[in-house]
């Protein structure tokens, strides 16, 4: 029940952000407050802030309380990284990411951080929320990887998944993911997140890996649909299916 409560007040929360009436830079009510005004219990109203902080919408600040960052924010990360501006740095992506998150979800689930774990289990809250039809926002789905590879200990691990996670923007990079939106993959990356998230809770690095690993070969696969990438970038996708996917 509780988490039903959750979700349902984080979806009032966001049309209020959506439609303006929360605009940007709004100090959002105490959490007894929006308890009162939603009529559910403090834990369901922290479940609706961590969902809407994971998918982008808010962020607490200190000594000032919820503050509302906008409809569509753009991850902090993604102001300083260069976007991947060619189809060659999209397969590069593509590739890096390839090796780098399923080894490092797989070294997080042998000893995972508490606290982020329960972050992971919002943000994938968080995507639930805001995903809308055939797609899934970027700066969600960016979000989301950010916070699974943060369950891993190793500060230096995560910030090179952070990195390429922003470098996953630019006209190249959302030509692949209309291609995948075309194939109706948000609904199983979705799932996908679900099962890593799960993987990571009962400590299976195996699993974990292997379900990031299936994740990043459907994108592998949907950009190599793509009908503007060169064919020499489609080689060079197909041979990372056959590599990884053996």
């Amino acid at each position: 029940m509780e988490t039903t409560a959750g979700l349902r007040i984080a979806a009032e929360m966001r049309a209020r952000v959506d439609d303006g009436r929360w605009p940007a830079g709004t100090v959002l009510p105490t959490e007894l407050e929006l308890a009162r005004e939603f009529a559910v219990s403090r834990p369901s109203v922290r479940e609706a802030l961590s969902a809407l902080q994971f998918a982008g919408y808010v962020e607490p600040r200190r000594r000032r309380g919820t503050v509302v960052l906008g409809a569509s924010p753009v991850p902090t990360a993604a102001r300083h990284v260069r976007a991947a501006r060619t189809h060659e740095e999209v397969v590069d992506l593509l590739e890096a990411r390839l090796v780098l998150e399923p080894a490092v979800l797989a070294l997080a689930a042998a000893d995972p951080e508490p606290r982020a774990l329960d972050e992971a289990h919002d943000a994938v809250a968080g995507m639930a929320l805001v995903t809308g039809g055939d797609t899934i926002p970027a700066d969600t789905d960016h979000r989301l990887h950010a916070a699974l590879a943060g369950v891993c200990r190793n500060p230096d691990l995560r910030e090179q998944v952070e990195t390429l996670l922003a470098r996953a923007s630019g006209p190249r990079w959302r030509e692949t993911q209309a291609a995948a939106w075309a194939s109706g993959a948000a609904k199983s990356w979705t799932d996908d997140h679900r099962e890593i998230v799960a993987a990571l809770a009962r400590g299976d690095g195996k699993a974990a890996a292997a379900a990031a690993r299936r994740h990043l070969l459907s994108a592998v696969d949907n950009a190599a649909a793509c009908e503007t990438m060169p064919p020499s970038q489609q080689r060079r996708l197909h041979r990372l299916r056959e590599h990884f996917g053996s």
